[in-house]
């Protein structure tokens, strides 16, 4: 991939790394990198990233085709302006998509296999439907990121609570589902799909994230159950999503019992979290990054051939307290590659560039600026990080309570 051909514009780089391509961003996380340039002051998101004189100056001549980790239709129509390509899946289709409630239904119709649910504005009306269903419940408004609009739902009073608290807000209710999460990635091509092996998906861990739900990881070293059945289905549901518009990398959540029997949660149709793992992977195994499979759906670069694989994995820690409170500031712990010892330490070796650790090495990530219930930290790892029975290794909770000491 010439480098030149397109950028990465997000609100920081890691979706980016071991990518191969340049990156423009608002907080640089404090990775080091001749082809990183970060401006703070042009805002978090990737429209006014692109609408920054400065950023727009850099694009100019440089670039093809920008790659942004969230778009819109003012992004869209941005790009085009620019003469750029926009290397993400049409954002209505997205937005629509990633939609809870549309999904749930959506799929259900095409025969997909998800949990029941009640999807509508919240209120009274919904509360007979739902209590039908349970408790136990999931109450989720139909947009919400890593959690932070998912509730559990134990008693009638807590269904209550939550339709008066969120009342007329679009939501789905769901029946909560026994087994295992389960993430499976992929690509849509215009063609085809190309889906990667499933991880678990570390979810609700407390020493990790406030919310009781919420995604905080993902495990590629752990053993999934029922692997063939999960990865059947998530082949199903990226059928359907090409189907429906979506072009680039996906990412589908599920749920899968002990009997085998798997249920689809939910779709995340844009870049997903786990990006950068499976760029780092073949980057070890000398093939093209997941970016570079993104930016082939649209024209950007040449399709590969060759199969996902990942052996990378990581842990998200997001930032505790009143959703309200100020942001962090400068932190004791930096960003920085380095080694793993048995009982939990990280050892720094040196800065982190948009190459990654290498093989063997861990990354530390800090994010400056974190809010509350926001992204704090991340730590990235070729080693495994659950124990058979599924539960975070001792030197890792060991780990994570020191990072979280020296941030939060």
């Amino acid at each position: 991939m010439n480098s030149a051909m397109a950028f990465f514009v997000g609100p920081e780089p890691v979706p980016a790394l071991a990518s191969g391509l340049p990156v423009i961003c608002a907080d640089g996380c404090g990775i080091t990198d001749s082809d990183l340039v970060s401006f703070p002051e042009a805002g978090r998101s990737s429209q006014a990233l692109m609408d920054w004189a400065p950023a727009q100056q850099l694009l100019a001549g440089r670039a093809g085709g920008v790659a942004v980790w969230k778009s819109s239709v003012a992004t869209e129509r941005l790009a085009a302006q620019l003469g750029l390509t926009l290397a993400n899946s049409p954002a209505k289709v997205a937005r629509r998509l990633e939609n809870k409630a549309y999904f749930s239904a959506a799929a259900a119709r095409a025969g997909l296999p998800v949990p029941r649910m009640v999807a509508g504005p919240a209120g009274p009306e919904l509360r007979a439907p739902a209590l039908e269903l349970g408790p136990p419940l999931v109450f989720q408004l139909a947009h919400g990121f890593s959690g932070a609009a998912t509730y559990p739902v134990t008693s009638e009073l807590d269904l209550d609570q939550l339709l008066l608290r969120f009342a007329g807000q679009t939501c789905r209710i769901a029946e909560v589902v026994p087994g295992t999460a389960v993430t499976v990635t992929g690509v849509a091509f215009p063609d085809q799909i190309v889906a990667g092996p499933a991880c678990l998906q570390l979810t609700g861990i407390r020493v990790l994230t406030p919310h009781p739900m919420g995604s905080c990881g993902n495990d590629f070293q752990a053993v999934v159950p029922h692997r063939s059945v999960v990865e059947g289905i998530a082949a199903q549901v990226g059928e359907w999503l090409r189907e429906q518009g979506h072009r680039g990398v996906f990412g589908v959540d599920l749920v899968v019992a002990e009997d085998g029997r798997c249920w689809c949660i939910e779709v995340n149709p844009r870049l997903v979290a786990s990006v950068p793992l499976w760029s780092l992977s073949a980057r070890d195994l000398g093939e093209p990054s997941l970016l570079e499979q993104h930016l082939a759906c649209f024209g950007l670069g040449q399709q590969s051939a060759g199969q996902l694989h990942c052996h990378w994995s990581q842990l998200i820690i997001y930032r505790g307290g009143d959703a309200r409170g100020p942001e962090t500031g400068p932190g004791a712990a930096e960003t920085a590659r380095g080694r793993l010892s048995p009982d939990g330490g990280f050892a720094a070796s040196g800065p982190l560039t948009l190459d990654g650790p290498a093989a063997g090495e861990a990354a530390l990530i800090v994010r400056a600026g974190a809010r509350p219930g926001h992204e704090l930290a991340r730590l990235i790892t070729d080693r495994p990080l659950t124990s058979a029975q599924g539960e975070l290794r001792p030197e890792w909770m060991a780990l994570v309570s020191r990072v979280r000491s020296r941030l939060d």
